[in-house]
């Protein structure tokens, strides 16, 4: 039987084995809840980046090293790495999904694609997901920073002046700012059928071209230029850039000047605007500017075609009409510019000596403008240099028998040469053509000079008081023809004497009879 003294220190043994139990399942609850939070210790390591040097817009893969750490007592199911933006509220750019099973101590690369939007610095996220063997999320992050730089090409676009409905250059510079060549570089205006392809653009490298473009309206509005480019990496883009315009109304205005040649060595000549809003322009057959240096330099026009418009014309042609619009082949057509730009023109020296016209010449600029085909016109004052003969200084005979002698001579009294002029008797009441100078060819008189000629005739004086003589010669080619008349003297004045008609012979007696009357009168009465 134990004393009283002894209980109490049964019931403190007691007491202790219990706590040592209470402990010891404490303990070994613990070590088997440590142990569960180890079950998948995964980690992201090896990052690697591609391209170099990555761009904005294109393909970016960060390829990263999935591992599942020995230690760990469950396998993991990788269903996704991510790449997210922890300044956007971890937008996720770009994910790899489907990834398989990792076993303990297993590693597993994998490569994630996205792009970025902004150049410069990016400070990103690697985050790979799962589940272990019980069902329950695993989870591992990794930062990842990615240098970005500009990837579309820089593009400048310049205007000097932009008109409604007109064609306007526009000058464009395309720059590469990445590190690599960029291929296939095609610059458009948006809305035009104006291009132009710059197959490689190295890097760091610029490159100008010059596009068209038409814009509808005036006012203020914008040119936009697209371009289209593959990156070094394959891949095709394309980045639009606005240029703001100011647009003005189309003015087409086109002038004209003539005046007497200045210079007969310059035939065409383009210079700045220099002149005041003057005479014509034109072509026939297109020719270039031709004359001889005997050339009267009255004949020789410069003519001055002037933009003084806002816009460019285009096919610009010269031409010469007469006063009633018919187009002298003579002067001829004359191209003078492909493109004419405001504020330039252009000089012909025109070639006038065959121009028969005596009422001006009217020179017309034809030129195709932005809204169609259009002329200008200016009458330029020119007579054309013409020669006019006439007969002068005549001396008309008559011998024994009618015979009728006639000397003069054929005189030019007009500006410009006659040639093959011929004088001749032409047949008519009383008076026929005779042996031995029916005509005369007198051939070619110049300006303010005479020929002299001789006709004869063959005239029945008792009836015939006039001898018909016809002339003919061509001025410039065109035949002329004068027809005048010559009065015959009386008998009495013929040279050499000639028959004495009834007439005169009645007139002579009667002449004679009144002399002797008055002799016998005279006689008697003295």
């Amino acid at each position: 039987m134990r004393s009283p003294s002894a209980r109490p220190r049964v019931l403190r043994a007691v007491a202790l084995s219990l706590l040592l139990v209470v402990s010891a399942a404490a303990f070994g609850a613990a070590a088997v809840g440590s142990a569960a939070a180890a079950d998948a210790r995964v980690t992201l390591t090896d990052t690697a980046v591609t391209p170099a040097t990555p761009t904005v817009g294109a393909p970016i893969t960060a390829e990263t090293t999935l591992r599942l750490s020995g230690g760990s007592d469950t396998s993991m199911t990788v269903e996704e790495v991510r790449v997210v933006d922890p300044n956007e509220d971890d937008a996720v750019l770009g994910t790899a999904t489907d990834l398989g099973r990792l076993s303990p101590g297993e590693t597993l690369d994998v490569p994630v694609t996205f792009t970025v939007n902004e150049s410069g610095s990016q400070d990103l996220r690697l985050v790979a997901v799962g589940t272990d063997s019980d069902g329950d999320r695993i989870e591992a992050t990794r930062p990842l920073t990615v240098g970005v730089e500009p990837g579309a090409p820089q593009v400048e676009v310049e205007t000097d002046s932009v008109v409604a409905g007109a064609e306007s250059t526009v000058q464009t510079t395309v720059s590469n700012p990445t590190t690599a060549p960029l291929r296939s570089v095609e610059v458009t205006v948006a809305g035009g059928e104006s291009r132009r392809t710059i197959p490689t653009l190295a890097a760091g490298a610029s490159e100008t071209v010059n596009l068209t473009a038409v814009v509808p309206d005036a006012g203020d509005g914008t040119v936009d230029v697209r371009t289209t480019y593959t990156t070094p990496n394959g891949v095709e883009r394309e980045s639009v850039t606005s240029a703001p315009v100011t647009v003005e109304s189309l003015k087409t205005d086109v002038g004209i000047r003539a005046q007497q040649a200045q210079n007969d060595d310059t035939q065409q000549a383009t210079g700045d605007l220099t002149g005041l809003l003057g005479g014509g322009g034109g072509t026939d057959a297109l020719q270039s500017q031709s004359g001889s240096e005997g050339e009267s330099s009255r004949d020789r026009v410069d003519v001055t075609v002037t933009n003084f418009g806002n816009t460019p014309v285009d096919e610009v042609v010269l031409t010469a009409e007469d006063s009633e619009g018919t187009r002298l082949g003579s002067v001829g057509r004359f191209a003078l510019a492909d493109t004419l730009a405001p504020g330039r023109e252009t000089t012909v020296t025109v070639d006038l000596s065959r121009v028969q016209s005596t009422d001006g010449v009217r020179f017309v600029a034809s030129y195709e403008a932005p809204e169609g085909r259009n002329e200008t016109a200016l009458r330029y004052d020119y007579r054309a240099q013409r020669g006019e003969a006439r007969l002068t200084g005549l001396d008309v005979s008559v011998a024994e028998g009618g015979r009728v002698t006639v000397d003069g001579n054929l005189a030019n009294v007009g500006d410009g040469e006659v040639t093959s002029a011929v004088v001749a008797v032409q047949p008519a009441e009383g008076v026929q053509p005779a042996y031995p100078r029916r005509d005369y060819f007198v051939g070619t008189v110049d300006a303010s000079s005479f020929a002299p000629f001789e006709l004869t005739a063959q005239a029945d004086v008792e009836n015939a008081t006039q001898v018909p003589i016809q002339v003919t010669y061509a001025v410039d080619g065109e035949q002329v023809t004068r027809n005048a008349t010559v009065p015959l003297p009386p008998a009495e004045s013929g040279a050499g004497g000639g028959p004495v008609s009834p007439r005169m012979a009645l007139a002579v007696l009667l002449g004679l009879a009144a002399a002797a009357g008055a002799t016998v009168y005279v006689t008697r009465y003295r």
